[in-house]
């Protein structure tokens, strides 16, 4: 147990992002946190958003920001002084948007990965340059969390950050991704994510633009990437399906019918779909990169995210595969219960207790 402490926690980023990564992070986390610790977290929201009863039993507080209502370099740092003048916390969690400069109490921030460094886009200068400059910015932390250890190796070559102050403490699972009641034949493909570079859209869209996936169910194209322009030919031919705002209920769903999950990521900080595939019984095929050999270990077949040929064998190696696909998911199962958002908060709580000494 944490004591007297008071945990500020900023959760801005669960109501204003929900369907990207670091706002569902934040949200679970969030939820976590007020199970392992009630009455002991400040909960710093955007004004006039609906907040879930329970948190308002679990939080010390609960604490609507009417400016800036996402991170902001201008205004961020005076409208944390003023907020924490009136609302007295002993360690502060930033999960998004760096951290401001000038605050007085202790610090954690999240990393998620240096994508911004070593996958630049052209057409996103800005929001490339803003994210560089948090990045850079988590050298003012007490102490940062990365998300696993690929995570936290890449931070300390792209920030001013020491070894000693980094600490990787790995996500967990939503106890909504569960396995169905019985296996269902396998009604389509899947890819969840955004049309990044790093995502590699395009050696999905490039296996089943091939002559050979006339032979496969149908792809699957959910999240941001849903609405990327590159998928068009696809759709109109009928070979894919797009679902731009799928909800955890639908998700879940899909991953339960998928021959497999698809990430063929070029760089990812941990791969959360990789991990709730997983907890759902769906095979995972995931590019050799980033943190995803970490988090799938011997759970999933791991193929280089450049050669569109080895996806397309191992995909259609599945479909003419049940007992594969059978080994495959009861191999993610059981990788998946080591993964839990339980497990996450108990060591985030340490992770502030570390800060609150602020150890270097």
């Amino acid at each position: 147990m944490m004591g007297s402490m008071r945990i500020g926690f900023d959760a801005r980023a669960a109501f204003l992002d929900p369907h990207r990564g670091f706002g569902r992070f934040t949200r679970s986390l969030a939820e976590a946190l007020l199970q392992a610790a009630p009455g002991e977290v400040v909960v710093f929201v955007p004004h006039g958003v609906l907040i879930p009863p329970p948190w308002y039993l679990r939080a010390a507080s609960v604490v609507q920001l009417t400016r800036p209502r996402r991170g902001a370099f201008l205004v961020d740092a005076p409208a944390w002084a003023f907020t924490l003048r009136r609302h007295r916390v002993d360690v502060l969690h930033l999960p998004t948007w760096g951290v401001p400069r000038g605050l007085r109490v202790p610090v954690v921030a999240t990393f998620y990965d240096a994508t911004p460094f070593r996958f630049p886009s052209p057409a996103r200068r800005w929001t490339r340059h803003r994210a560089r400059r948090a990045i850079a910015s988590l050298a003012r932390a007490t102490r940062v969390h990365a998300i696993s250890r690929h995570a936290g190796n890449e931070l300390l070559g792209v920030a001013a950050v020491s070894e000693t102050r980094v600490s990787v403490v790995p996500l967990g699972v939503d106890a909504a991704f569960t396995p169905g009641p019985a296996p269902v034949p396998p009604r389509h493909a899947l890819f969840v994510g955004g049309g990044d570079p790093h995502k590699n859209l395009d050696l999905a869209l490039a296996v089943w633009a091939h002559p050979a996936a006339a032979a496969l169910p149908p792809l699957v194209v959910a999240g941001a990437a849903a609405a990327d322009p590159r998928l068009q030919p696809l759709l109109a031919t009928g070979t894919a399906r797009a679902i731009p705002h799928p909800g955890d209920g639908e998700l879940v769903e899909l991953y339960r019918g998928a021959l497999a999950l698809l990430v063929p990521s070029r760089n990812e900080g941990f791969g959360l779909p990789a991990l709730e595939a997983m907890a759902c019984g769906c095979p995972v095929v995931a590019a050799r990169a980033g943190a995803l050999p970490e988090v799938c270990g011997a759970a999933a077949v791991l193929l280089d995210p450049d050669d569109p040929g080895a996806w397309r064998d191992a995909v259609t190696a599945l479909a003419s595969d049940p007992a594969r696909r059978t080994e495959l998911a009861a191999a993610g199962l059981e990788r998946a219960r080591a993964f839990t958002w339980e497990r996450t908060a108990r060591g985030m709580l340490e992770l502030y207790r570390l800060a609150t000494r602020r150890e270097s």
